[in-house]
């Protein structure tokens, strides 16, 4: 009895080609969403509600101060469902933050068909600029 091994693929060192690296757009679907401030217990909580379900890990996203251009970040974040999250302040929000800042293909939320949330920024409220 004769046993035939396969042939062994030799690497060539290339990479497979991706849509990014050829100019093309990432054709995994993209996820959108609505944001909403609100005051609880004094605090500022910025809800996030996805237009479909993900998987939501411990996203990161940072706020934007107008004024200053700086970045602010929440003390905590709540993973409600996999349709909803929210960031918590310490404290009230300043009247100059009002811009969510979505990181570029955030692993930390994924849809299932493994797309992304839209990159980017969206306004949840205008800013007061002092």
């Amino acid at each position: 009895m004769s046993i035939t091994a396969s042939p062994i693929r030799q690497r060539t060192g290339q990479q497979r080609p991706t849509p990014a690296t050829s100019g093309l757009p990432d054709p995994r679907p993209l996820t959108d969403y609505t944001v909403a401030l609100t005051t609880v217990s004094g605090h500022a909580r910025v809800t996030v509600t996805l237009s479909q379900p993900c998987i939501v890990r411990t996203p990161a996203w940072a706020f934007i101060d107008c004024t200053a251009g700086a970045k602010v970040y929440a003390t905590s974040v709540t993973v409600v469902n996999n349709t909803t999250f929210y960031f918590d302040f310490p404290g009230p929000l300043s009247a100059a933050v009002g811009f969510v800042d979505v990181p570029y293909q955030d692993m930390q939320v994924q849809n299932f068909q493994g797309g992304f949330v839209v990159p980017g920024g969206k306004w949840f409220r205008p800013p007061v600029i002092l």
